[in-house]
């Protein structure tokens, strides 16, 4: 299998993957995007996804280059995908308790699964199911896995090995490069039935050896039947997202640049005068999800690769607010995280910078702006969307 190093923290090797990738992006993706060939083929995926997920490489830039190479028609498969990544974040937005409740459980359930025989083996690679075994590994040692395996993983960790899909959604966002508060939870959460309840995700073994190209052939009997979870975790409620703050008028401005969205230092740093500039990354919640090192490395030195040579990198809010003292600011000015590792951070920050006299602003990028209100339901109400977004690219 290849090394962690497999995803290099700049954004010169996300725009080489994405030219490599440009001319298969069309009807080749849309017929081969299924298929999990193993960790040494995939050239039938674009592996962007661990830039997009920091946005070293975000969606739009994607699409636009997409564009420049295939019809829209032929491209749709891909740029769907792409419009994935907003929409799970979107939805976590207007459902902020799904991530809430995700959060209390999980640290209820590490505590009472830690030495639990099922979970220790499935966590280990050793349950006697030989592809879900690769598949542990393939996960620890790359970062990354298919995104069809991903859903093959999940629903025999949830349906047949009957574990919690909540520590299998940790076990995920410990190790995957592209962890995401939105898109991994949630779709865990879809795959266990309980995001579109009444829907959810079995494995099959002839689908598996279909799309793994013969790779595995299971012989285990898997479940034939889901879980029925829903009344164990009804619906979250939905929330009326605010409108983002705009821009300060004047006085001495500050950018920070978070690890969600490190594109906006160019397109919110051109929009600033700012004087000062940093990056930050709530390390203490990283530690407490336990993210992997050669993950946070990753995303750490992404945002420094991003920031210029003399902007620090802070791992904290006090930091941050120590730094907005040092140059005297007026006003801190950031992209809007969403919901996940920064929720709780970014309300101790604004009340700090606001026993300082200063105001925080928490500022939405256009596309973001544009596809929330429609990603209130299911994805297809997202994607009517679409069109219009493409229009202003």
């Amino acid at each position: 299998m290849r090394s962690l190093l497999m995803f290099s923290a700049n954004k010169a090797s996300a725009l080489k993957a994405l030219e490599n990738f440009l001319p298969r992006a069309g009807r080749d993706y849309a017929a081969q995007r299924n298929y999990d060939f193993g960790p040494e083929r995939r050239d039938n995926v674009s592996m962007l996804s661990p830039w997009v997920r920091v946005r070293i490489l975000p969606e739009w830039e994607i699409i636009r280059s997409v564009r420049e190479t295939h019809s829209d028609s032929a491209a749709g498969k891909f740029i769907d995908e792409v419009c994935w990544h907003t929409y799970w974040r979107g939805w976590l937005l207007q459902h902020p308790d799904a991530w809430k409740d995700y959060e209390a459980e999980r640290e209820t359930l590490l505590g009472d699964y830690e030495r639990q025989i099922g979970y220790t083996r499935a966590i280990e690679g050793k349950t006697g199911i030989e592809c879900f075994d690769v598949w542990t590994r393939e996960l620890i040692e790359t970062g990354y896995l298919h995104n069809h395996a991903r859903m093959w993983y999940a629903s025999i960790w949830t349906h047949t090995l009957k574990l919690p899909w909540v520590l299998g959604a940790a076990f995920f966002h410990r190790h995957l490069y592209d962890g995401d508060p939105a898109s991994n939870t949630l779709s865990w959460r879809w795959v266990a039935g309980v995001h579109t309840q009444g829907k959810s995700y079995l494995a099959r073994p002839d689908n598996i050896a279909k799309y793994t190209d013969g790779r595995f052939r299971p012989q285990e009997p898997f479940a034939q039947e889901a879980l029925d979870l829903t009344d164990d975790y009804p619906k979250p409620r939905a929330v009326s997202v605010e409108t983002a703050d705009k821009l300060p008028g004047d006085g001495r401005i500050g950018l920070v640049v978070n690890e969600n969205d490190l594109s906006a230092s160019s397109w919110l740093g051109d929009s600033l005068n700012a004087v000062a500039t940093c990056g930050a990354l709530p390390e203490a919640a990283y530690e407490a999800h336990a993210v992997a090192e050669p993950v946070r490395t990753f995303r750490r030195d992404c945002l420094r690769e991003t920031l210029t040579d003399d902007a620090p990198v802070f791992s904290g809010v006090g930091q941050i607010t120590q730094w907005a003292g040092e140059h005297s600011l007026d006003a801190v000015v950031m992209s809007e995280p969403g919901v996940g590792f920064w929720t709780l951070e970014l309300l101790k920050l604004r009340s700090d910078l606001a026993h300082q006299g200063r105001t925080l602003h928490t500022v939405r990028h256009w596309w973001d702006a544009h596809f929330i209100p429609h990603a209130s339901k299911g994805f297809f109400k997202l994607k009517q969307a679409i069109p219009d977004a493409l229009d202003r690219l």
